[in-house]
């Protein structure tokens, strides 16, 4: 570990404020129920107005992208904790996973939006408040699904990422990057 620049970051505070995680915790929430929503949920093929599972997938689809814009912008508006001291390659590898991650959590769910939107589905905001489709009936919309599948895939895979090295960070290099976000 590189010493030298440790001494640089001690203006920034130690871990994120209690907003950011509790927006992060929330995050991670939603992801769960929407994850386990869209995979008990009939096919979408199949189905043709939003109701039951397929309903709460998209006002949960659509909490989640409202929680993740105002984590966004609560994120750019404060200071958060230095990167951590570590290697330059494995620096740039946890950047690109963040990035990543905080744009597929922005697409999937418009993805979604969208295919919804394209197959007629009526879409509320958290269930509850109807939203403009961004699609209309019978639209290319309808033929999204797979991109919105294939996108969550490959989010599921950087959060699988990132929660192996929040784990080799805090068991094996025991540098208590967790207590950032706890």
């Amino acid at each position: 570990m590189n010493t030298q620049n440790t001494a640089s970051f001690r203006d920034t505070p130690a871990r994120y404020d209690a907003v950011s995680r509790a927006f992060h915790w929330l995050s991670l929430l939603l992801l769960v129920a929407q994850f386990s929503l869209g995979w008990l949920m009939p096919d979408a093929d199949s189905v043709k107005a939003s109701t039951g599972l397929v309903a709460w997938h998209v006002g949960v689809g659509t909490s989640l992208l409202a929680v993740f814009t105002v984590r966004l912008l609560w994120a750019a508006m404060r200071r958060a904790p230095g990167p951590v001291d570590q290697h330059g390659a494995l620096q740039f590898l946890a950047g690109a996973v963040h990035v990543s991650m905080y744009l597929l959590l922005l697409l999937v769910p418009l993805l979604g939006w969208l295919n919804a939107g394209g197959r007629g589905w009526t879409v509320r905001l958290a269930g509850v408040w109807y939203i403009p489709q961004l699609a209309m009936p019978d639209s290319w919309g309808a033929s999204i699904g797979e991109w919105h599948s294939a996108s969550v895939t490959v989010l599921l895979i950087l959060i699988g990422l990132h929660v192996f090295a929040v784990l080799v960070h805090q068991i094996g290099f025991r540098d208590s990057l967790l207590r950032r976000m706890l």
